[in-house]
């Protein structure tokens, strides 16, 4: 009993490594020109051409649409929660149905395009902004 509970382990843990292989050659498919591309074509509409939550139809959102240029995301930010919102939705991780599936619409090697695209998006936020207010760095005395 007990090899058979070591070895279900093991294969647990083997197909865990495996798919993490796995996420991480998909986001190595993508090509950035063609998830602009099929972003401008699908996404745009409500996350702005720029990807700051501004489209014209995400404006009249509620919730509004993802601001990617902070880098921010409500359900995990790995390259592989990316990708399964927009194979699933939000509303699969409880989010806002506003943000429909694109599963099919999309070639997988496209889907990754896009998640690799958003990516180039960020743009530091304003947490990445110096502050106008903050005191120069005091130098160590000699």
């Amino acid at each position: 009993m007990r090899k058979a509970r070591i070895w279900v382990g093991a294969a647990t843990l083997s197909a865990f490594s495996l798919s993490a292989l796995v996420v991480n050659a998909g986001i190595e498919q993508g090509d950035v020109a063609v998830g602009k591309a099929k972003y401008t074509e699908n996404c745009a509409i409500c996350h702005g051409p720029k990807g700051d939550g501004q489209g014209d139809a995400g404006k009249a959102l509620q919730p509004p649409p993802r601001d990617f240029t902070k880098g921010d995301f409500k359900f995990g930010g790995t390259d592989k929660d990316l990708y399964d919102i927009m194979v699933n939705g939000a509303a699969s991780r409880g989010g806002s149905p506003n943000m429909g599936p694109f599963g099919l619409p999309l070639s997988e090697k496209e889907r990754w395009s896009v998640v690799k695209y958003i990516r180039s998006l960020k743009t530091g936020g304003a947490a990445a902004k110096p502050d106008a207010k903050a005191k120069p760095e005091a130098k160590p005395k000699k």
